[in-house]
């Protein structure tokens, strides 16, 4: 197994060791301690475990009067040294962190990613000391790449598009990052350690290597406490799970769940699925399976989804369907709504009393005397045994509608004429060019089927079929399915449903 170390640079990643104890460099002159440093002799040596609350800085002219007369000199409540003369000892804590969570191993190679701008506060340095650990801790690949050098910054505010990050920047680090990642496979492993640096660089730099590793190596995102806080020496430990990231899922998942887009909400947040405190994805979840006609999972409680009626649930399809504007998909659905519809009834019926069948529709049926006449119309034998089933070709719905007597459901076949019942085939059989799916719309507004705007539940006749089946409030089908999946994506409860 290949693993990539993938790793921002910032100005405590380098630190200097002064007697038995640990100094960073100040933020503001950072820059300038690193040219200093750069004129020196250097070594890079283990972290000491203490850290020092004295910073190395570069004084201003009236702090180096003051610390002419002190060598410890206090401004506001910062201590601070100057940079010792001689060689000079510096150690890289959040890397030897990183490196010590391989327990023992080490990865095949690093990616370092940098910026060597010098304006006085860049640590333009740190990537050529943190390459020497690397090399002297054994790993011998490393790669680094800037991706801000001179005097480069690294937004553009008058632009909309490079306001936060330039599209320069992304292009470096995207075309660094694809191209380590580019020969890894799925038995490989990319650790991400965005330990220091530009924040915004970082959080892109986080999602190019998600990005990159799609299909590819799994990722692993490290982070650094600071251990000055928790009194423990540093380490690294797998990145926690930040609730905003699963808030921006739940809005994004959201978003397209009410544009009827249900698989590809699902193929936005599946990923979350497994995370801590991210329970509501299982709402999501069910209504991918619903959308998918696969059985729901036995978490699902969106009453709906599971309605005893073919007719509601396939009603719904079809209008998550033309929210989504899949014509061909609405067009089977379509079709297929009048046979749920069809089979509701026959569920309902009374076959021994009627028919005198014996049998279920399941099982198939048997008859004391074999059918004849409109009756023979309405089964059909089976190839094999001495079974008859429901014949719900076009002769079979012709026979069992006036026995059924249902008013609507015959309504609903009448508007299924020959060429809308057609166009399921011809949908699901030719290439959906915007031309045959015009048509397809045209004709199923033309028999009054869909809506001009594009909505089926909003149908008189598909209204009256659902009601006349027992549902009381048809045309609020899917809008109370969207309020109850806002209410519980909005929810912070984790659960995927009850009260908040």
């Amino acid at each position: 197994m290949t693993t990539l170390l993938v790793m921002t640079t910032g100005q405590s990643d380098v630190q200097l060791v002064k007697g038995e104890q640990r100094h960073k460099l100040d933020g503001n002159t950072c820059g300038v301690l690193h040219d200093a440093i750069a004129q020196r002799a250097w070594s890079v040596v283990d972290a000491p475990p203490t850290r020092s609350r004295e910073v190395i800085k570069v004084p201003s002219e009236r702090e180096r009067k003051e610390c002419a007369k002190n060598a410890e000199c206090v401004k506001s409540r910062e201590t601070f040294i100057l940079l010792p003369d001689g060689d000079l000892q510096l150690c890289t804590p959040k890397l030897d962190a990183v490196l010590a969570s391989f327990n023992g191993t080490q990865p095949t190679s690093a990616l370092l990613l940098e910026t060597t701008r010098r304006d006085g506060r860049d640590p333009w340095l740190a990537g050529g000391i943190l390459e020497r650990r690397l090399r002297d801790r054994g790993i011998q690949q490393v790669m680094r790449v800037a991706f801000l050098t001179g005097t480069q910054q690294l937004e553009e505010p008058s632009s909309d598009v490079d306001a936060v990050v330039r599209g320069a920047v992304v292009a470096v680090l995207s075309n660094a990052i694809g191209e380590q990642l580019k020969a890894l496979t799925k038995d490989d492993k990319v650790f991400i350690a965005t330990t220091g640096g530009l924040a915004a660089a970082n959080e892109l730099i986080n999602e190019l290597v998600h990005l990159h590793a799609v299909g590819g190596p799994s990722v692993v995102a490290l982070e650094v406490p600071d251990g000055n806080r928790a009194k423990q020496d540093d380490r690294a430990v797998e990145e926690k799970f930040h609730p905003a990231a699963g808030y921006r899922a739940r809005w994004h998942a959201l978003s397209l769940i009410e544009k009827g887009n249900l698989l590809g909400a699902w193929g936005a947040v599946s990923h979350l699925e497994d995370a801590p405190g991210q329970e509501w994805t299982q709402v999501v979840n069910s209504l991918a399976h619903f959308a998918s006609s696969l059985p729901l999972p036995p978490h699902c409680d969106l009453a709906v989804l599971s309605h005893s009626r073919m007719a509601v649930r396939a009603a719904l399809r079809v209008e998550l369907a033309l929210r989504a504007d899949d014509i061909p998909r609405a067009v089977h659905g379509t079709v297929a709504f009048f046979e749920a519809a069809l089979w509701d009834w026959l569920r309902q019926r009374d076959f021994a009393g009627e028919d005198l069948a014996s049998g279920s529709l399941a099982e198939g049926f048997t008859f004391a005397t074999e059918p004849t006449g409109e009756k023979k119309n309405r089964f059909s034998k089976r190839r094999k045994g001495t079974k008859w089933c429901i014949n719900d070709f076009k002769t079979g719905i012709d026979a069992w509608l006036p026995v059924l007597g249902k008013t609507n459901l015959c309504a609903l076949w009448a508007a299924l004429t020959d060429d809308v019942r057609n166009l399921r085939n011809d949908v699901a059989h030719n290439e959906p060019t915007p031309a045959l799916m015009d048509d397809a719309r045209a004709r199923m507004q033309d028999a009054e089927l869909w809506s001009t705007t594009g909505t089926f539940l909003s149908q008189p006749l598909v209204q009256a079929v659902l009601k006349e089946l027992g549902e009381p409030a048809p045309e609020s089908l899917l809008e109370s399915l969207l309020a109850e999946v806002r209410r519980r994506l909005a929810s912070p409860v984790s659960s995927t449903g009850g009260t908040p």
